[in-house]
């Protein structure tokens, strides 16, 4: 079976460090979009969004550090 040559390149794209820091700085906008907003509703929902945002922005950052200085 021939692999797409989408899915490569891709996978090419996410190990470039730039494009990781650009993924962890949307996720930190998100973030912020929806920390303001769970504290205008005070919604528990709206929070735990905007931790698993923040989570995800901190994950992509690190990698897009290691990948900077270590490849």
């Amino acid at each position: 079976m021939a692999k797409s040559g989408k899915g490569s390149s891709q996978q090419a794209m996410m190990r470039k460090w730039w494009m990781r820091g650009l993924i962890g700085l949307a996720f930190i906008g998100l973030a912020y979009g929806f920390a303001s907003l769970a504290i205008n509703s005070g919604s528990l929902l709206e929070y735990a969004i905007t931790i698993v945002f923040a989570w995800w922005a901190i994950h992509h950052l690190i990698r897009a550090v290691r990948f900077a200085l270590f490849r």
